[in-house]
């Protein structure tokens, strides 16, 4: 079973980390410090297949869920990444029920949907039976981020395969005509993130949110979301950089 699952199945929440930056090395270190899920963000990086599949590998080989944030909803590179060994995919920009279903079709062998027979590393996780485990084995999460999303939420929340929804902030305060920011603080992004997620546990599914701040992270838990993923390991990488930079020089002035 999918590790993400089964904390959802006890009642629990995941907290999961967010790379963006390319390689098995750091994936594998970043794993190993005790998050529930890892998600790999190819939309917003410069990670191709290859350096991809590599970190997949490494991550899970901590024990730690490999999840992958795709490019688009395109069903051939959903399908080679389930391949490849991505227990887990978060869509962008999901705005209709059709997409939702088209994203869930990916993810489902037949007769539940039409993923193509083909799965390399799932096949050494689960063994021979893996077809019978297939859909269990995968966490589905459709982003809403546009107004057009937000518009036809329910429709989507309805869609049979897909677990439930991930809010990317940023875009949807762009969509709400407000600036890009993950921990947003503007009345009405808050009260539409909070109206999501509630209308998203009335359907049954599940819900998730990308943060920055710790204490921001902290807070959407206390709230009830299913997952939080926290500041990409990009953003970590430069805040500790300037934070030890800044102690050399200031050290440097001491006398």
């Amino acid at each position: 079973m999918n590790r993400v699952r089964e904390i959802w199945d006890g009642g629990g929440q995941a907290v999961g980390a967010w790379l963006q930056i390319g390689g098995a090395l750091s994936a594998e270190t970043i794993a190993g410090c005790g998050f529930d899920t890892v998600v790999i963000d190819l939309q917003h990086s410069l990670i191709d297949f290859s350096t991809c599949a590599a970190m997949l590998l490494a991550i899970e080989k901590q024990g730690v869920e490999p999840l992958v944030r795709m490019h688009w909803n395109e069903p051939a590179a959903i399908m080679k990444l389930l391949d490849a060994g991505a227990y887990g995919v978060v869509a962008p920009m999901i705005e209709t029920a059709d997409e939702a279903r088209a994203f869930a079709d990916c993810l489902h062998y037949p007769p539940r949907g039409k993923r193509s027979w083909g799965p390399r590393r799932p096949l050494i996780r689960y063994g021979k039976d893996y077809a019978a485990k297939a859909s269990a084995s995968v966490v589905s999460m459709a982003m809403i981020e546009t107004r057009r999303g937000l518009d036809n939420l329910d429709a989507i929340l309805a869609v049979d395969g897909v677990d439930g929804i991930f809010i990317g902030p940023a875009d949807l305060a762009l969509a709400l005509g407000r600036a890009p920011r993950a921990d947003h603080d503007d009345p009405e992004v808050v009260a539409t993130i909070a109206d999501i997620r509630e209308r998203t546990h009335a359907a049954g599914k599940k819900v998730g949110v990308f943060t920055a701040a710790p204490a921001f992270s902290a807070q959407k838990l206390r709230e009830g979301f299913d997952l939080v993923t926290i500041t990409p390991d990009l953003m970590m990488l430069e805040a500790a950089a300037r934070r030890t930079l800044a102690e050399v020089r200031e050290g440097a002035r001491r006398t």
